[in-house]
């Protein structure tokens, strides 16, 4: 199966997002941050995830009679995705169809909702830019937890390297 049509799934998205942020994770510490899915859809979809190799076992360990898994991200099945533009085209489009859903609302209110887009453009060094993503991924996880009455928001980030012609 192709990759872009893996992490389309909003479920999945979530999933891999939380360890993109916490690096790592039990199947349990993902279905107590993710308590809004129910936990055999959250299992389906993690069993899913390592059968894609989206996601891998860092490490196993037996708890009362049962395997505990640490899971993580598998940053190098993205590495070496031969497609990216798909994968991008479908991330891009997934989150057009949630601007969409929101704005076909009647009750839509941008400004009440915090609603944002924003492009900064940076000039680091890899070595800096590597910084700034470990700050930011940081700042993440510190607002992660859901808090009682809060209101849930994505937030995207999307990062590339600017083609020579889109300098000028």
């Amino acid at each position: 199966m192709k990759l872009s049509d893996v992490i389309t799934n909003p479920i999945r998205m979530k999933i891999m997002q939380l360890l993109q942020i916490r690096g790592e994770a039990t199947t349990k510490q993902i279905c107590e941050e993710l308590h809004d899915v129910p936990q055999p859809t959250l299992y389906r979809h993690i069993n899913y995830l390592l059968k894609e190799e989206v996601l891998i076992v860092k490490s196993e360990r037996k708890v009362r009679g049962s395997v505990e898994r640490l899971l993580a991200f598998n940053e190098a099945k993205f590495a070496e995705n031969p497609d990216i533009a798909d994968t991008a085209y479908q991330f891009l489009m997934a989150l057009c169809g949630s601007f969409q859903r929101y704005s076909d609302k009647e009750n839509a209110d941008p400004a009440a909702d915090m609603l944002s887009l924003r492009t900064y453009m940076l000039t680091l060094t890899d070595e800096s830019y590597a910084d700034f993503f470990a700050e930011l991924r940081q700042v993440i996880e510190k607002y992660s937890k859901p808090e009682e009455g809060g209101k849930s928001r994505s937030f995207s980030v999307i990062s590339a390297p600017v083609a020579e012609e889109e300098k000028k």
